[in-house]
């Protein structure tokens, strides 16, 4: 306000010294201009000039300015280019000239005015030189609403250390969309620790035993061990397993019931019953227990002797067919069948012939015409007698013994004859349409499998005695290897007859070391070029068993997307055109769908290692491939 009231006082003084200096037009003939000086017009709207001299300083402030003083055509003076203070306006000039550009349009006090891009003037935290924050509000009035904002996350339901090796957690970046942040992206949160020299759990330890981690359970005998790593091996320590259910009081098979579901034979004189398991004790005997001996037909006290003291029960009457007389002539009779019957005292009466009956096989006229015996029956199953290739056959009767059955032909085990020699209705069904195969026996010998590996090794060599003498080959990979090779081949040559086989299985043992390339070695051996040297016939099927107690590996970054077309398209041994490759696994059930397509998504093809049952492999094995027919 003083330097807008200190240019009115100018104005004014412009006004005084007008009146000093003008064109003179008192009675002379012409009127004569000015030199140019400067000029300004008062706020009367009269020009003032000569300002300079009266000591008065020039109006040059903002966009104010004096004029020239000039004479126009007719004589009038008249002050050219003479700016005067106006309103303030936004268009960074000092329009009042009061040394202040676009002052009251700043109303926030950012230092930004309006005209200068500030979006909201009500606001101190929006103008253009302010950073953009996530809160849904164009904070640096560019047009866009929480641009280019990233922060970094964790996800706050995780600890641990993150960002410094050789921890994997790392922080991820968040980015803001609308005032809301997104969703963490590239963050690594910890996982179980595995054996890989990496603090995979983030808690600044690396390959750590982890206590109560492996194992099946803490109940009833089983208890959880301590998961620990030996080199790239991970191992279970100190767990206790289920075993069958016995009668001890004890939870045997872990499932939080004791001697559940346990029962044997009993016995008493009387005969045979169940007993059952309670709180490790054996009760409830169901067989029947001795009674006193009563004449009534029955071995009441169960000794082996029926009614002992007595000869028969009152009233009592029996088929005879010895001393059978005639009841009207006293005559004795030597066919037929009499009839006696027991008296009041216990004792049987005489035996009274009765009537011809059908002969029967006992050395006696039983129809009474005069033959004894010789009838013949026939003999056999009945159930099966005209299915398939069985047949009855006929037994004669002499001197009151049958003869041996002749001619029957019984229900035998099936075999490749174009003949249903089981008398099921159907013709070599179940046998094996490979005649002659080239089985490959891939086992992990790594630590891990020492408790299962003898039980395989018993199952296995079960199940190869039935193929003594066949055509059939055998052979064994054993896993890891050295690399590059995932496998080593422990037969020599690489395919053997069954009984030389049976000398190279009996020596292996768990001594290998961690880290098991099963994928590798299943790649390796459905491999066309055979880089085990396994040397497939070319007139043999090709089997692949693969053994493992571990979940699948590779050394190679292989998945089962990689090895499953090699098994489907068999391109060794006798396959054609359409075959694939018979693959087995046997392994732990969480590995199962590693691989189910490996496996044609074919579940029988794929067995779990426990519980470790030597009997259980070898009924497997058999299953796999016990017959052959074409």
């Amino acid at each position: 306000m003083g330097i807008r009231f200190s240019r009115i006082i100018l104005f004014n003084l412009f006004a005084v010294a007008l009146t000093m200096f003008g064109c003179d037009d008192n009675g002379g003939l012409s009127k004569i201009c000015p030199q140019p000086i400067p000029c300004g017009i008062s706020q009367a709207g009269n020009i003032v000039t000569n300002v300079e001299q009266k000591g008065y300083s020039m109006y040059e402030v903002g966009e104010c300015k004096f004029g020239t003083l000039r004479c126009d055509e007719e004589g009038n003076e008249y002050c050219d280019g003479f700016i005067a203070p106006s309103d303030e306006v936004c268009d960074f000039k000092d329009n009042n000239c009061d040394g202040q550009i676009d002052e009251d349009f700043d109303l926030d006090q950012d230092g930004e005015t309006s005209c200068a891009g500030d979006c909201d003037d009500n606001d101190a935290y929006i103008h253009t030189s302010i950073q953009e924050i996530c809160n849904n509000i164009d904070d640096n009035c560019n047009g866009v609403i929480d641009e280019n904002v990233y922060k970094t996350c964790w996800n706050g339901g995780h600890t641990g250390i993150r960002n410094s090796p050789p921890s994997i957690c790392k922080s991820g970046t968040s980015s803001c969309t609308a005032g809301r942040w997104n969703s963490c992206v590239g963050e690594v949160i910890p996982t179980q620790e595995i054996c890989d020299n990496l603090d995979n759990d983030c808690d600044g330890q690396v390959d750590e035993r982890v206590t109560n981690s492996c194992g099946i359970s803490n109940v009833g005998q089983c208890t959880r061990g301590d998961r620990i790593c030996a080199g790239n091996e991970q191992l279970c320590v100190d767990a206790v397993y289920p075993s069958g259910e016995v009668c001890d009081s004890v939870d045997n098979d872990c499932d939080g019931d004791i001697d559940e579901g346990i029962y044997q034979p009993c016995s008493t004189a009387c005969g045979e019953g169940i007993e059952t398991c309670s709180s490790g004790q054996w009760v409830s005997c169901t067989a029947p227990e001795p009674e006193i001996e009563l004449c009534d037909g029955v071995d009441n006290d169960c000794d082996g002797e029926l009614d002992e003291g007595c000869a028969c029960i009152d009233g009592q009457v029996t088929l005879c067919r010895s001393n059978i007389i005639d009841r009207s002539s006293g005559a004795p009779v030597t066919c037929g069948v009499g009839v006696k019957m027991c008296d009041e005292h216990g004792m049987w009466g005489p035996c009274y012939f009765f009537s011809a009956e059908p002969e029967q096989c006992n050395n006696w006229d039983d129809d009474c015409d005069g033959n004894i015996d010789g009838q013949t029956e026939s003999c056999g199953d009945p159930n099966t007698a005209g299915i398939g290739v069985c047949r009855l056959g006929e037994k004669t009767c002499n001197a009151g013994v049958w003869s041996m059955c002749h001619g029957d032909v019984a229900p035998q085990s099936e075999i490749c004859d174009q003949l249903d020699n089981d008398c099921d209705g159907l013709v070599d069904e179940n046998l094996n349409p490979h005649t002659k195969v080239d089985m490959i026996f891939a086992i992990d010998i790594s630590g891990s499998m020492c408790g299962s590996i003898n039980a395989l090794i018993q199952g296995i060599g079960a199940y190869i005695v039935d193929f003594a003498g066949t055509e059939h080959r055998f052979g064994i990979v054993t896993f890891p290897g050295v690399s590059p090779m995932a496998g080593t081949v422990r037969t020599n040559p690489s395919l053997l007859p069954a009984t030389h086989f049976q000398n190279v299985l009996s020596q292996i043992t768990c001594n290998g070391g961690g880290w098991e390339p099963s994928y590798d070695v299943a790649q390796m051996l459905s491999d066309p070029a055979d880089p085990f040297n396994i040397g497939w016939r070319s007139d043999a099927y090709p089997y692949i068993i693969i053994i493992s107690d571990e979940q699948a590996q590779t050394w190679t970054g292989l998945t089962q997307t990689h090895i499953a077309p090699q098994m489907v398209n068999c391109m060794i041994g006798e396959c054609v055109s359409g075959d694939s490759i018979e693959i087995f696994i046997i392994g732990p059930n969480y590995a199962a769908t590693q691989w189910s397509q490996v496996t044609y998504n074919d579940p029988a093809r794929f067995i779990n290692i426990y519980p470790i049952d030597s009997n259980r492999y070898t009924q497997f094995f058999r299953n796999v491939f016990e017959d052959i027919c074409i």
